[in-house]
């Protein structure tokens, strides 16, 4: 759980804008107010730039707004990462608790938000994910944003993840029937971009759901998890 107590916890969750609109004003205020928070949210915003100077940009449909202004409204919190795995495992069409925290992370932005200009009928919507710990459901591990326009998959950890010696942070596609699409390794320490295969990307496009597993290194090509999940996240379209 968020120690109330640590400032570099809140900055996050203010950069990430995770919290609810009451809370989230909070620490806003906060760090208006304190020098020392505000530049805690301040140094997680410059580590997640590199996220905004990459994102293409995408021309959404005249109901996009709309559709972000219901999207963003307060929600419960996820309480269901913990379970996420075993219920993939087990072919389940159920899906988490829905969040939007990927969705204010893209458009509280005005780096991200000043490209979006006028709507074209071929405008296919870009899928966001933040993927929360597997032990403390509170705790964001990382955002993945995939556009479907260039294939390109953008990941930007936002916790360092812990890791034994031969394992592989991994990410992996849930598909809509029940089952699991091995996408590749990833860097726990540093935002990067990767191309995702053309016959990837229809399924890219449609995945529900995102998780992170740590694999084994002896074992790249494992059609299926070996290692323990460590995060995951439903998957919201912008």
């Amino acid at each position: 759980m968020t120690d109330p107590d640590n400032p570099a916890d809140e900055a996050a969750e203010r950069a990430l804008r995770l919290k609810n609109a009451d809370a989230d004003a909070a620490l806003g205020r906060r760090a208006e107010t304190d020098a020392g928070f505000g530049a805690e949210v301040a140094a997680w915003d410059e580590r997640l730039a590199p996220l905004y100077d990459e994102i293409a940009p995408v021309q959404p449909p005249a109901t996009v707004w709309p559709r972000i202004a219901e999207a963003i409204a307060p929600n419960a919190a996820n309480d269901n990462a913990a379970r996420f795995w075993r219920r993939w495992a087990l072919a389940s069409t159920g899906l988490l608790a829905a969040s939007a925290a990927g969705l204010v992370f893209l458009i509280a932005n005005p780096r991200v938000e000043r490209h979006y200009v006028s709507p074209t009928p071929d405008f296919e919507p870009v899928s966001v994910a933040t993927l929360m710990s597997a032990t403390d459901p509170d705790m964001p591990i990382a955002t993945i944003t995939y556009d479907p326009q260039t294939g390109a998959l953008y990941v930007a950890p936002t916790m360092q993840m812990d890791m034994g010696e031969g394992q592989v942070p991994t990410l992996w596609l849930m598909t809509p029937e029940g089952g699991v699409h091995r996408v590749g390794g990833i860097d726990p320490a540093h935002a990067q971009t990767h191309s995702v295969p053309m016959d990837m990307r229809p399924m890219a496009a449609e995945a529900p759901a995102l998780a992170v597993s740590l694999e084994p290194a002896d074992h790249p090509d494992s059609p299926t998890p070996l290692g323990p999940m460590v995060a995951s996240g439903e998957v919201a379209r912008l």
